[in-house]
């Protein structure tokens, strides 16, 4: 335990003993940060982290007796894992959490990380837990304002500790790491490495969520996934809907002079230009901007339908083909869109390919509102999964998303 002469610690630590803690206070420890493990019960704490030197204990109540705090990590939930009302859920994850923030104002904290599912993140979550959660993050920022740092995580792991829910999979050696990998193209997932080394580093600063996840585009098993999904697509579409390529080919010409098939020059994965193809919407001649300035006359008869339907999307099965393009991910864009551009680059957007449909479309996001459209294509890049997409690409098929609007005049 640490010597009673050192009254500061590293860390304050609530909710000890769940899931998390477990697994962040060893790594954190090891480093040689001094922690405050706060629980209900102070006694388990001090059983549970007995042969860490630098790791002390309390209960709730003793926190009133802290006087001095640098880094506050709120642990202590109501999970999305339990049961109950949201009254139930509102007491642990909102009027508790106000208190600790009152706690760590008391003890002048400079920052609290408060972690938190990064299903609360979904819009069309209204469950208990991500609706409290949202109004807990909206509490403490009026309690300590811009000293919190509010962290979404996925999945939480740890090398050879996959979870509860498959706890099994430890057992299985060097098959179960296998099997955690399949798991893990699945759904966002984040290790405890991951969050020991953000919890030890600077706040971040950008404005928008703080989503801590393991890159999926480090994943090969992911990368084969979507490539497989991609060029099966991109043939289907080739072989089976020629006659449909036709069809509209043949309306596109008789509608409006000039080529039924559009070519464009977009910004793709790591900004590198590619040419972008899809079935000739405007008018010929139109001039190459976002579609938000262009005139909606500058929209042929055939070509309000095709944008309707999304039809017009459906040469982009040869980007998909050419691997320029995925299924799902930030809808490109042309060089010429400066501010999107460099907002997407300031957010490490352009880590990923270009998609076809996308999490900001589905949200009605388009190109008029170029930082909010980056700010979505982040948000994806943090969370994409194969369950995510696979919700993205049904949603759009249902019609979802309009794609860009034109200008009115």
């Amino acid at each position: 335990m640490i010597p009673e002469t050192l009254n500061r610690y590293d860390f304050i630590i609530t909710g000890a003993s769940g899931n998390i803690g477990r697994h962040l206070l060893p790594i954190l420890a090891e480093r040689g940060s001094r922690i405050l493990a706060v629980g209900r019960n102070a006694a388990a704490l001090r059983t549970l982290y007995d042969s860490f030197e630098l790791i002390d204990a309390t209960d709730y109540d003793g926190l009133a007796d802290q006087q001095e705090c640098d880094t506050l990590i709120h642990l202590a939930v109501r999970n999305n894992n339990q049961t109950g009302s949201l009254d139930d859920f509102t007491r642990v994850n909102v009027d508790f959490s106000v208190r600790v923030c009152e706690h760590f104002n008391r003890m002048e904290g400079r920052r609290l990380v408060n972690i938190a599912s990064v299903q609360s993140l979904d819009d069309d979550n209204i469950s208990p837990y991500a609706v409290s959660k949202d109004l807990a993050r909206k509490r403490m920022v009026g309690v300590i304002g811009n000293r919190l740092d509010n962290v979404y995580i996925g999945y939480f792991h740890d090398s050879q500790y996959f979870g509860e829910k498959l706890s099994f999979l430890a057992r299985a050696g060097s098959l179960g790491g296998l099997l955690f990998g399949l798991f893990k193209t699945l759904k966002p997932v984040t290790s405890a490495q991951s969050l020991a080394d953000y919890v030890c580093g600077p706040a971040m600063e950008l404005a928008v969520p703080t989503i801590l996840t393991d890159d999926q585009s480090r994943s090969w098993i992911y990368r084969t996934v979507t490539r497989m999904l991609d060029l099966l697509v991109a043939v289907g579409i080739l072989l089976v809907l020629l006659p449909i390529f036709a069809v509209l080919w043949a309306l596109i010409r008789f509608d409006s002079p000039g080529p039924a098939i559009f070519a464009q020059t977009r910004v793709g994965r790591g900004q590198a230009p590619f040419t972008l193809y899809k079935f000739r919407t405007m008018k010929s001649g139109t001039a190459a901007a976002g579609t938000h300035e262009v005139s909606v006359s500058a929209v042929t008869k055939i070509g309000k339908f095709l944008r309707g339907t999304k039809l017009d999307e459906l040469p982009q099965a040869i980007n998909l083909l050419l691997g320029q393009m995925t299924l799902v991910g930030p809808r490109p864009c042309l060089p010429v869109q400066e501010e999107l551009v460099n907002a997407r680059q300031a957010l490490g957007v352009y880590r990923i390919k270009p998609g076809i449909t996308g999490f900001a479309q589905i949200r009605e996001i388009d190109m008029s509102r170029p930082h909010e459209l980056a700010e979505a294509d982040h948000v994806y890049m943090k969370l994409q999964s194969v369950l995510l997409n696979f919700k993205i690409i049904l949603l759009t098929a249902f019609g979802r998303g309009g794609g860009d609007r034109v200008a009115s005049a």
